[in-house]
């Protein structure tokens, strides 16, 4: 389900170089009716991925290139209520256990006019679906004692997740 569809050399170490490269995929690919991704790899090489409506799968390109990589994939707006609001949600439970199963530095989203990022800065062998129950939990009090509704759940979950798992940190926004 998931082509690589062009391998570019990249200075891993060049911050504007890297900003540069998310923000060129941000422009691109927030509307787009497919997932891509673009990983920037510590081998010093960028690879564009084309996946489908649903998901790309960055493992195409090995474990060993994505270990510390930083990440940029879309979420295709592909139900009435995100196209209502120009965005899609945030990321899932599954980005979340991709990142950490394979030691990913910081990983950027772009879904229409959304654009968040997290960052784990501790991997965990155990204890992520936890956090999330724990944290999707809690998000669900908040919104009962607020009596407001939930609009984009992983987003909720998310903003409470720091509070569940040592060394996430959440940012939306950027």
């Amino acid at each position: 389900m998931t082509i690589i569809t062009d391998v570019k050399p990249i200075d891993f170490k060049d911050k504007a170089a890297i900003e540069k490269k998310i923000d060129d995929f941000a422009k691109k690919y927030a509307y787009a009716d497919v997932e891509y991704a673009l990983i920037i790899s510590p081998n010093g090489n960028a690879y564009s991925l084309a996946g489908n409506e649903r998901e790309v799968n960055s493992l195409i390109i090995g474990k060993n290139v994505l270990k510390g990589s930083i990440g940029v994939h879309n979420h295709v707006l592909n139900r009435p209520e995100y196209i209502a609001k120009k965005r899609a949600d945030s990321f899932s439970l599954k980005d979340l256990k991709f990142a950490n199963e394979n030691e990913l530095e910081k990983q950027y989203l772009v879904s229409g006019t959304r654009r968040d990022a997290f960052e784990l800065v501790e991997y965990h062998i155990v204890g992520i679906e936890t956090a999330w129950d724990n944290a999707k939990y809690k998000m669900w009090e908040i919104h009962k004692e607020n009596d407001t509704f939930v609009i984009f759940e992983q987003e909720d979950i998310l903003r409470e997740l720091k509070y569940y798992l040592k060394g996430f940190e959440y940012y939306e926004n950027v």
